[in-house]
Formats: C-alpha cells, structure tokens, sequence
C-alpha cells in the first residue's frame, strides 16, 4: 500500500512531503538543461566538422599549390621567389599567395584564422616545399572568408540539418514532458468543476509525484471533508424534521390516545350488552367497524411515538441470524397465502451482535412486509446475512416493479409512500431503529428489477 505523505499544516506542510528531486520546478529545469545541452553538444559537433573541413580544403588546395611550384622550379631553377609569386596568383584567382625564403624565421603554422590589413577575416596555410629534401621556400595561401559563401556552404551541410532535427526532437519531448507533467492540473481543474456541479469525485494519485501529488492528496482530502459535511448536514436536516415530528407525536398522543382509549372501551361494552344479537345485525357491524377503525389509529399513534424515539433501546448480546430465523418465521404463512416465495440464506451463524432484539425485529419485518406488498403472485423475497470484516449485513431483496428514481431519495422521510394504502412511516422509523444501533441502511433499484435494502451493523463487542 502506498504510504500518504502528511500534508496537513498550511502551505508549510504542504510542502514538506515533497523531496526537491520530486518538484516540479527540479523536473523543468532539469528539462530545460537538456535542452540547452543537447543544443549546445550539437553545435560543438557541427561547427568542430565544419573546421575540419575548412582546414582539409585549405591543405588541399596550398598541396596542389605546392605541387605546381615543384613544377615550375624543376622546369625553370634560376627563377626568383617573386616572378614565382605573380605566376601562380595568376593561376589561382581568389587566394593570395606569399613566397619566403625557408631561412626566414617565420613560425610554420598548418593552418590559421588572421585578419588583413582591412580588417577581412581570411584562412591562412603555410607548407614548406622541399624538393628532393631540400627545402626551396615557404608557402603561404590566403583565401579572404566571404560570409554569404560560408553561410549557404554551412546551409548545404547534412550536418546543420542533423542540428535542426535534434533540436526539434529535443524540443518536441520537452513540450511533451511538461505537458505530462501539468496534465493533473487539468484534471484538477475539471474535478473542481464537477465539485461545483454537486459531484464529489475523488481524483487519482498512483501516477504522480511531487506538488502534484502533494496538491492531489490535499484535493482529496478536501473532498472527504465535503463528503462528510454533506453527511452531518444530512443527518442534521434528518434530525430536525424526527424532532420536529417527534413533538408533534407527543401532542398527538396526548390528546388522542386517551379520546382513542374511551371509544375503544364504550363500542365494546355496547357489544356486550348486544350480545344476543346476531353478528350480521347492522349495529353489531357498524360497532366493530368503530372498533378496527379505533385499532388503525392506534397503530398511526403507536408509529408516532416510535418515530419520536420515546422508548430506548435494551440491548443485549444476542445473535443476529436468530432475530432473522424468528421474522422469516412470522411472514412464511403470510407469503405462501400471497403466492410468494420466501428464500433465506443465512450465513452469519453463530455471531452474536449487541443488539435490542424486539426493535431490531421490528424494523427487519417493517421491510420484509413492504418487499412482500411490491411483490407479484409467483415473485420471491429473499432474506440475506453474511459477516464482512468490520460489520455484519443483513440484505432484503424483491422481484418488485421498483421505485422509481425521483422517488428513491425519498423513502426515508415520514409519511411519504409509493403505496396506495399506508401512513410512510414504515422505513422512516426502521432507519431511526438502525441508525441508534449505530448501523446504516440503504435502498437501491433498478427498473422492472425490483428493490434491494441492505442494513450494516458493526460488528462490536461479542463475536462468537
């Protein structure tokens, strides 16, 4: 596992996780020094060629020179050094040609730069001619430097071009690397976009280092930070509307359970006093319609309460598959009468999780019941538990037509339901259940597929 830096602290601590051969500012100069070197290197290469090729076109032609002189004092011994001069600058236009006597203390140097009395940069060689090993004179050849000659004689060198295609490669590669490097900039960039638009996306960190990682790792813990205030402020508007619920519950059952209770009592003893009246009689009818319609209000009241968490939980060690063997139990007869088969597969075994076994059952069945009433004549309802490393999950599934998505992010609020019959507190109280035994709960589906609700509960204290 890649080990994270600690980049908390400011820009101070920003920057120190990031060793100075990781910054990107280390990696474009380093880039930037190739590139001058790589120039460099090539200019030194071409402009050594390039000498050398001036020098071995100068001996060439002070040797053919030579040789020519060797010609004319082998065919005409007695001529001087001067007439000798004037005859070969004559033969050979372009370069000034100088004879000195060999006695003449004048330092032989192959091959040199001078500049004339006007200033002209010219290319010097001087030879001595010997002839049958004695020395007869020193020559010395002088070509004035024409730039524009030199400029299209260097233009037409292959290795001037050798100089621009390494150059361009060089430079190729360096846009190259500095736009690697700076590409999770830009998706830094499109992440806080999509920050903007409500999308909390965490970006990658395997491929880089340096500021970049460093800035990557801050941007995502800025983005856990978000996730988790989004979570508290969820949660928060969660607990406002139960308390505000919750109040509403007290008075409700304050001034209703009691009215509720005299009803309950007064249709029972009118039933009583007719109790030699048959049950089809109109008013024996119409005194146990008062007395469900009595019970269905309890049971709303009775939802009220539970929504405003008057009673506390009593926990227990107690194991889970156990609490799911008794719901599965209380709705077989139930979904068999519906046509519906009831699949578990339990594979918690033996754990044993601190739990209130009466709410926790409570809340399991409030979710079997509405997998049950989504499901059609021949569909399944499959009941799930498997042990994960930190928690334990407990998963009901439907063959259901599914709720659809505007919905979805709804199920949880009071009183809101997809069904035609139902008060909506079904999964609001069951959440509120989960939730006080630390747990989660969680709906998703898809279309023509059914609902899935998984309830995760950490796995704390006794574990068989």
């Amino acid at each position: 596992m890649r080990r994270k830096r600690d980049i908390s602290g400011g820009p101070d601590g920003f920057m120190q996780g990031v060793r100075w051969y990781n910054s990107l500012i280390f990696r474009v100069i380093v880039l930037c020094v190739v590139l001058v070197a790589c120039m460099l290197g090539s200019v030194y290469v071409i402009s050594r060629h390039y000498f050398g090729e001036v020098v071995t076109e100068m001996e060439e032609r002070t040797q053919d020179i030579a040789d020519r002189l060797v010609l004319i004092i082998q065919e005409n011994p007695t001529a001087n050094l001067h007439d000798l001069e004037q005859n070969l600058g004559q033969s050979y236009n372009g370069a000034s040609i100088e004879l000195r006597d060999p006695k003449d203390p004048v330092e032989v140097m192959p091959f040199m730069l001078e500049k004339d009395g006007q200033g002209r940069l010219t290319k010097v060689a001087r030879m001595a001619v010997t002839i049958g090993g004695k020395p007869v004179c020193l020559l010395t050849a002088r070509v004035t430097v024409v730039p524009q000659t030199e400029i299209v004689r260097a233009f037409k060198n292959k290795y001037l071009a050798m100089l621009t295609v390494v150059f361009v490669v060089t430079l190729c590669l360096m846009i190259y690397f500095i736009a690697r490097i700076l590409r999770p900039l830009s998706e830094l960039a499109e992440s806080c976009a999509q920050i903007r638009s409500g999308h909390l996306k965490d970006v990658g960190t395997g491929r880089n280092t340096g500021e970049v990682l460093a800035l990557e790792q801050t941007f995502n813990s800025m983005v856990a930070s978000l996730r988790e205030k989004e979570t508290v402020e969820t949660n928060l508007r969660q607990a406002q509307r139960l308390s505000a619920i919750g109040t509403l519950a007290a008075g409700v059952a304050h001034d209703i359970r009691n009215p509720l209770n005299s009803i309950k009592l007064l249709s029972s003893h009118a039933m009583d006093q007719l109790g030699g009246v048959s049950d089809a009689a109109p008013a024996v009818k119409q005194l146990q319609t008062i007395r469900n319609e009595v019970n269905r209000l309890q049971e709303i009241v009775s939802g009220f309460l539970s929504l405003a968490k008057e009673g506390e939980l009593r926990v227990e060690p107690y194991r889970i598959d156990a609490v799911l063997e008794e719901c599965a139990r209380l709705i077989r007869k139930d979904a068999e009468a519906r046509g519906i088969r009831l699949i578990t597969e339990l594979r918690a075994g033996d754990l044993i999780l601190v739990i209130d076994p009466k709410q926790l059952k409570r809340a399991i069945l409030n979710v079997l019941i509405n997998a049950m009433d989504a499901c059609p004549q021949g569909g399944r309802v499959r009941l799930f538990s498997r042990v994960m490393e930190k928690h334990c999950e407990v998963e009901v599934r439907d063959d259901g037509a599914g709720i659809p998505k505007e919905a979805i992010e709804r199920v949880f609020d009071p009183y809101f339901t997809t069904k035609a019959t139902g008060t909506g507190l079904g999964l609001s109280i069951t959440r509120g259940i989960v939730e006080e035994h630390d747990g989660t709960i969680a709906l998703s589906c898809l279309p023509d597929q059914g609902c899935q609700v998984v309830m995760t509960f950490p796995i704390i204290g006794v574990r068989s």
